[in-house]
């Protein structure tokens, strides 16, 4: 437990009870007020857009977390050993992880349960239950990626806050994917959220989106470990 203690300390924003509370719950619950509103004026369906924002939402908070605290190892010199000694994911990720998917968890289940059941979809939320998993494995899989390729660079949250800044695009939360100019359907469809969101609005548990987030999962955690390896073997 001791190095769960040492990776909450090393998040700015777990300093305190207000600092998690204002960030992590009421900063987006005004976003999802704001966007209730818009919502409730407009006879279009916003469902998948609620959705995709809470999903993005969560996704972001946990790229953020295991970023932080990567950085915060940094900083301290810490991840200097780190790279040397390369201890097993369970010995020093794997805490950043599961800090990273419980607050994932939570803006997802809360920000998703409140909007869906506002707009009377409330019809959605097992499936959206249901993808918490999916979620909580790309979100790990990006900020360990984006750490990693953040290590010993003068800004180490560069390809992070690129991924927090633009998943609200490659997940086609406004426009479907399939929409997009050619170049930037490309790009998008490397991310799986979006095959995500279509999954949570079937009814269907076993169809070709959840074989495609699968295929896709599975090649980004090829791509994590092999980008893992390359970094870590030119600053050993």
């Amino acid at each position: 437990m001791s190095s769960y203690r040492v990776t909450l300390r090393s998040i700015a924003n777990f300093d305190s009870l207000q600092t998690i509370l204002v960030d992590y719950l009421l900063m987006p619950l005004i976003s999802l007020i704001l966007f209730l509103l818009i919502a409730f004026n407009s006879t279009q369906d916003y469902t998948r857009v609620l959705i995709g924002t809470a999903v993005t939402t969560g996704v972001a908070t946990g790229i953020g977390i295991i970023s932080a605290s990567s950085v915060y190892d940094q900083n301290i010199n810490i991840l200097d050993d780190i790279v040397s000694i390369r201890p097993s994911i369970f010995k020093y990720w794997l805490p950043k992880f599961v800090i990273a998917s419980i607050a994932t968890v939570v803006e997802v289940i809360l920000l998703g349960s409140i909007g869906l059941i506002l707009l009377g979809k409330s019809y959605l939320l097992w499936k959206l239950f249901l993808s918490l998993p999916l979620i909580i494995i790309i979100s790990c899989l990006l900020g360990y990626f984006g750490s990693v390729l953040g290590i010993k660079r003068e800004n180490p949250y560069w390809l992070t806050n690129f991924f927090s800044a633009s998943l609200v695009i490659f997940s086609g939360v406004i426009i479907p994917v399939s929409e997009y100019p050619a170049w930037l359907k490309i790009f998008a469809e490397l991310f799986p959220i979006s095959n995500i969101l279509d999954w949570t609005m079937t009814s269907s548990i076993i169809n070709s989106d959840l074989l495609i987030i699968i295929t896709k999962l599975l090649i980004w955690t090829m791509v994590c470990v092999i980008t893992d390896n390359i970094v870590l073997s030119k600053n050993t």
